[in-house]
């Protein structure tokens, strides 16, 4: 097991030293069995000697704590009083958490603030450090998410979740003895945020095929590469086999660190990550303690995106009537009528004002993309069936994995499903499979084809322990 884990470790240590070669912010991403005590001689070897201060909440302050201020003291580094938050209530990461932080730093000035934490504590340091125009550290505490070497933050305001632009972290330092000890939906969580990657980069190679947003393939390769080793032990992940870790937490670091190095999270990102979005914009799962993460709305999302690539693979485009689809294709103000009606009252009806003018084609735009569906679709289905994994497949690695997988288990019915996959490509500029599908005409037959009996969307739905039922580090 040993040699394994070394392995591992090693192999992803190579993946996290090239891609340092292209990231604008990130200049040191380490992770390891006992890293933790080389926090504050990293610091000093960027920084030199400075003050620093550590943002926590209660239970990441027990958590990791005790040995990050060794490090930190140990290095002779000047620590001024740690930054505290109450565990009850859990901290939310909303934008007046953000400026509870960014006040209670400010009365340090020209401190280094080190978050410990994962999602909301990370997020809220990332934007109060960015409107102090100061770097930041963030010491991870659960493998539960991507957004540690992230740009942006994700945080509420004005009533819904938005990413807010700011700096990723100058250094992240993940310790896998701290991470071991995360709770088990934290480690599901994580993989469900991975499992994305490969619809995201799926969704990502249609975009290039279709000349609207070119690949980078170096990026590509290692986004790959890394996230195909953060899948390969589901069950691992499921019973938190130690052997699990290593893969899952480079491969949540290493998508953060593509976002970066290609200036846009398409890398990480595709139509599972707007079903995620699309959730989060409408508060599911934010009743529950803690509430529904990120990673186990994109884990349901990248099923659902799944199940539509399994239909979508099956089309023949080679047979498209492109001068017929274009003569039928339908003005933007109609389009936007219909999915402002389908959006309600939700946030999202006025993102689908901004957004999807961005991408909507104009006749010429839509003649030349469907030219380019039609020659390319027998090589690019047979690329796309070589990448994508079947649905089938996806809910089994969640399930092995312990992590949400369908739609039911957040108390969203199918009904439901079906209008957000009619609604979902207003909700983002970015060009994704749902847009092709609805460019070449093909998505009103591929969505009454997911909703028919037969479809894996109605198979029974084993149950799993809700998010609610433990809790763990933010």
């Amino acid at each position: 097991m040993a040699t394994d884990i070394a392995s591992e470790i090693e192999r992803g240590t190579d993946y996290l030293e090239r891609i340092l070669e292209r990231t604008p912010t990130t200049r040191v991403a380490t992770f390891g069995h006992g890293v933790m005590s080389d926090l504050g001689s990293l610091i000093v070897a960027n920084h030199g000697a400075a003050t620093v201060v550590c943002v926590a909440d209660e239970t990441t302050w027990s958590v990791a704590g005790t040995p990050v201020l060794a490090s930190l003291m140990d290095s002779a580094l000047t620590v001024a009083p740690a930054i505290i938050l109450p565990a009850r209530p859990r901290p939310y990461a909303d934008i007046d958490l953000v400026h509870r932080v960014r006040d209670a730093l400010a009365a340090h000035p020209g401190a280094l603030p080190i978050a410990l934490g994962s999602g909301t504590l990370n997020d809220a340091v990332k934007l109060a450090s960015a409107e102090l125009e100061t770097p930041y550290w963030v010491v991870g505490t659960a493998p539960s998410m991507d957004g540690y070497t992230a740009a942006g933050a994700s945080i509420s305001r004005d009533g819904f979740k938005q990413n807010i632009p700011c700096p990723a972290p100058y250094g992240v330092v993940m310790d896998l003895d701290v991470l071991q000890t995360a709770p088990q939906p934290m480690w599901a969580s994580g993989f469900g945020d991975m499992i994305g990657k490969i619809s995201a980069l799926a969704d990502w190679r249609v975009a290039d095929a279709m000349g609207v947003e070119t690949i980078d393939p170096w990026v590509w390769d290692l986004a790959k590469q890394s996230a195909v080793d953060a899948l390969s032990n589901p069950s691992g992940v499921g019973s938190r086999d130690p052997e699990a870790l290593p893969s899952l937490t480079v491969g949540l670091l290493m998508s953060g660190l593509s976002i970066q190095a290609y200036n846009s999270s398409r890398p990480g990102s595709g139509a599972e990550h707007m079903f995620s979005h699309l959730w989060e914009m409408e508060h599911v799962g934010l009743h529950l303690d803690p509430p529904l993460s990120h990673g186990a709305k994109v884990g349901i999302g990248s099923f659902l995106v799944a199940a539509f690539y399994d239909v979508l693979l099956d089309q023949d485009l080679t047979q498209l009537d492109v001068r017929t689809r274009c003569q039928s294709w339908p003005p933007l103000e109609s389009e936007l009528s219909l999915v402002t009606a389908l959006h309600g009252d939700s946030p999202l009806a006025s993102v689908a004002a901004s957004q999807l003018p961005l991408k909507y084609p104009h006749p010429a735009e839509l003649e030349r993309r469907l030219h380019a569906a039609r020659d390319v679709w027998p090589s690019l289905r047979v690329e796309l069936r070589g990448l994508m994994k079947p649905a089938r497949d996806i809910r089994d690695h969640l399930i092995r994995a312990k992590a949400h997988h369908h739609p039911h288990q957040i108390g969203l019915s199918l009904e439901q499903i079906h209008t957000d996959f009619l609604r979902l490509r207003s909700t983002r500029d970015r060009y994704t499979s749902v847009d092709l599908a609805a460019e070449t005409g093909c998505l009103p037959a591929i969505i009454a084809d997911l909703f028919t009996p037969s479809s894996i969307l109605r198979d029974d739905v084993p149950t799993i322990p809700t998010l609610s039922e433990e809790n763990g580090p933010s």
